[in-house]
């Protein structure tokens, strides 16, 4: 990951012109309230995880007593920087950076329980999301790999919630942060304004993470165009500098065995040529130090408590120079001033939205949920702002705080639409494979057209190709900001099972085309519940396997059916491939009337299915209890046919080996997470596990092995191998399952993008 990110880094590096001057600084002089002293400025670089250096260097500072006047920071540095500016103590600093994920800042979806239950169910059945617009036009792309979201959160946790300033000289140290102006790789030093803001524009990597608009101006990562910002110092009047330099080294020859490789390489010679042309810059009587962090990559961040020792061994190496700035007379009451100002909480006074979607203020209000008067902190404001966010057709929902004369907090929420937009595609891919007789597959695409109303109205259009093929379209219209909405679908669907004798011999298929016609009413109490009722008609027809076509006398039949359903779902799993935490309830009932082989009758199905699952550390329970049950007329064929078989699905069977018009299953599941990622764009951790599974098939009409085990309760269970990947769940499974016949089932199961 690190290389991707200095390959992008590289490529517009080379692509902008070099020049490195400094942007206007128009505020006061920082320095000038120091009298009787030389100004000391502290410059520190950018560096990603070798930044911790910078927090032992602080520490070495605070025991030689040496007054800081003037903070300037590049990238990790502006991080560690205005934290300290802030009024942060070094050892506070350092725990947070300890205790910060990361790999967090650099994941912008939301988890799956703060989205409403229609972006849930997007994600569910089309998890590979890259992201894609489309028009007329063709595809669109957004302008990095990331839009700044999460990065946003990390520093509002960090920083807590700030007024913006009319200069960084307020803080208790004034600090100046260092980004680059995208348009001409000009250096732009912020010093107004809002804190975070100018903090997260010194840290976007140009082309992984979306560039900041501050003022009409695009900017990205201050060390393309300044990494060690000693001109800016120098400018704004200091007279000694501290330097901490913790760029990335070069590599060397055997290093150099790849494309990615030559092109970090080539990021690290122009780096470095601004570098050494700011160490130019130093005077006698500076400090420059060095830590020795050259193993540490960029991204490496479980490695801060390294860098942050070696920031001290650095420091203490220097303990003479130092002692040439030591003020030990007035270092009491700097500090005291220093740590003087420490507010993390607002209490709001009002709240004011800059809209600039097509969607309407009380939607986005109403998610926000903020009320004046309200006491609100960092993590609260985080929480509010990623509800909005979790609408998913937003690129950045952010915030500043402006207080007025008469001390009244006013909270300013921008959410910005996806400039994309307003039609995107998503994609499945399922693979299943039991190395026997089973073997499916399909690759799926959604394309999905928001914004057809204030209230997010919608057209959603799938398609499915493979084993089981599918054409489905919807249009979602929401009435207002109430909750209520209506869906009018149409579907056309083949689904196919394969079927096995007792002898695992292939017995045939059978296989069902429909045509779906249904209209919903619904209405969203919450984003975790939902209750719907419905019409719909179905038009299809079943095509039997031989042997069952030769008792029943025929090999097909056509039905028509019409009539009403009623559905509530509770969801708040924060996955549904790999769950750790949260409950999914799912009750529908139906009741229909059927038109088959020349006879009319009526049936109502119900289906009931439950899911949970809880975390305790490394360790995962997950269950699962369902009960589908098809009543029809005495006599009539049951056109509900609800299967088991397949991987947590009574394992070691097959797929769909046992059906019929009702079923019974419980599951009982424990993982083990073997380990996750340090740091990536998404989650992906490996996982062992075994599975305990009962459950019984009762009424079968179309399956001579399921009448085999009719009514009788089945234990099933399984071992295997579980990775979250980006392309959906993937498992390496073995089942076993108990039978009547003396056969015993069981199986390997190779299974990519289905969730269970």
């Amino acid at each position: 990951m690190m290389k991707l990110i200095c390959a992008v880094l590289a490529l517009s590096l080379l692509a902008m012109p070099l020049r490195s001057d400094a942007g206007a600084e128009s505020k006061n002089d920082p320095c000038a309230r120091v009298k009787g002293r030389p100004c000391i400025a502290l410059v520190l670089g950018g560096g990603g995880a070798r930044g911790g250096a910078h927090v032992g260097v602080l520490k070495q500072l605070e025991k030689q007593q040496v007054p800081v006047d003037l903070i300037v920071g590049t990238s990790i540095g502006a991080y560690v920087g205005g934290l300290y500016a802030l009024g942060h103590s070094p050892k506070s600093i350092e725990q947070m950076l300890l205790d910060t994920n990361w790999s967090q800042g650099f994941r912008d979806r939301v988890e799956r329980d703060e989205m409403p239950m229609r972006r849930k169910q997007q994600r569910d059945d089309f998890p590979i999301n890259l992201d894609l617009g489309l028009d007329g036009s063709g595809l669109k792309l957004p302008r990095g790999v990331l839009h700044g979201q999460a990065m946003a959160e990390l520093i509002r946790h960090a920083y807590g919630v700030q007024p913006e300033l009319n200069s960084f000289n307020e803080l208790a140290i004034p600090f100046r942060a260092v980004a680059t102006n995208l348009a001409n790789r000009d250096e732009v030093v912020l010093g107004s304004g809002s804190l975070l803001q100018a903090v997260q524009a010194s840290m976007s990597i140009p082309g992984v993470v979306r560039p900041l608009e501050l003022g009409g101006i695009s900017l990205v990562d201050g060390g393309v165009a300044n990494n060690l910002p000693v001109s800016v110092a120098k400018a704004l009047g200091a007279d000694k500098i501290i330097a901490v330099a913790i760029d990335a080294p070069l590599l060397e020859q055997h290093q150099l065995n790849s494309a990615v490789a030559i092109t970090e390489q080539l990021t690290s010679f122009l780096v470095r040529e601004a570098v050494e042309r700011q160490l130019a810059l130093l005077a006698p009587g500076d400090i420059l130090l060095k830590p020795k962090v050259e193993q540490i990559g960029t991204l490496e961040f479980d490695r801060m408590a390294e860098a942050i020792r070696a920031g001290e061994r650095v420091a203490t190496a220097a303990e003479s120079a130092f002692a040439a700035l030591s003020q030990p007379q007035l270092y009491a009451s700097w500090q005291q001033q220093h740590r003087a100002r420490r507010h993390s909480e607002l209490q709001l006074s009002k709240v004011q939205l800059d809209n600039q979607t097509s969607l309407a203020d009380d939607i986005l209000l109403k998610r926000l949920n903020l009320t004046p008067g309200q006491q609100l902190t960092p993590d609260e404001l985080n929480q509010a702002l990623r509800r909005v966010y979790g609408l998913d057709t937003l690129e950045r929902v952010s915030s500043s705080l402006s207080r007025s004369e008469d001390a009244e907090q006013l909270l300013k929420v921008q959410a910005l639409e996806k400039s994309w937009g307003p039609a995107y595609l998503n994609f499945r891919l399922q693979l299943e494979d039991d190395f026997r007789n089973t073997h499916n597959y399909q690759l799926a695409a959604s394309y999905l057209w928001t914004g057809l109303s204030a209230y997010g109205a919608e057209w959603q259009t799938d398609i499915a190709l493979g084993t089981d093929k599918n054409l489905h379209t919807e249009l979602y219209w929401p009435w207002g900001a109430s909750g209520f909405y209506s869906a009018a679908r149409l579907a056309q669907q083949r689904t196919v099972l394969g079927l096995e004798d007792d002898q695992g011999l292939s017995d045939g298929e059978l296989s069902n085309s429909e045509l779906l016609l249904a209209t919903d009413f619904g209405y969203e109490l919450s984003d975790h519940s939902r209750l719907s009722l419905g019409l719909q008609q179905e038009d299809g027809q079943y095509r039997l396997p031989a042997g069952t076509a030769a008792e029943l006398g025929f090999g097909a039949f056509s039905y028509l059916r019409r009539g009403v359903s009623g559905s509530y779902a509770w969801d708040n799993l924060d996955s549904i491939s790999f769950p750790n935490r949260g409950i999914r309830f799912e009750a529908t009932v139906q009741r229909m009337q059927d038109n088959v082989l020349d006879s009319r009758s009526h049936s109502v199905s119900s289906l009931l299915h439950l899911q949970g699952a809880k975390r305790f550390g490394a360790h995962v329970l997950r269950s699962r209890l369902r009960w589908d049950t098809f009543n029809g007329d005495a006599g009539v064929l049951a056109l509900e046919q609800y299967s088991l078989g397949g991987l947590f699905n009574l394992s070691g069977y097959p797929k769909a080996y046992l059906f019929g018009s009702e079923v019974r299953f419980g599951s009982l599941m424990y993982l083990y997470q073997l380990s996750d990622s340090k740091f990536s764009f998404f989650n992906a951790p490996f996982y062992l596990g075994a599975s305990l599974e009962r459950g019984a098939v009762y009424q079968p009409r179309f399956n001579r092995a399921a009448a085999a085990n009719s009514g009788g309760w089945i234990w099933a269970g399984s071992v295997f191998a579980g990775w979250d990947s980006p392309f959906g769940p993937l498992y390496l499974g073995y089942g076993l399952a108990e039978a009547s016949t003396e056969q015993q089932p069981y199986r390997f199961y190779l299974s990519l993008g289905q969730s269970f």
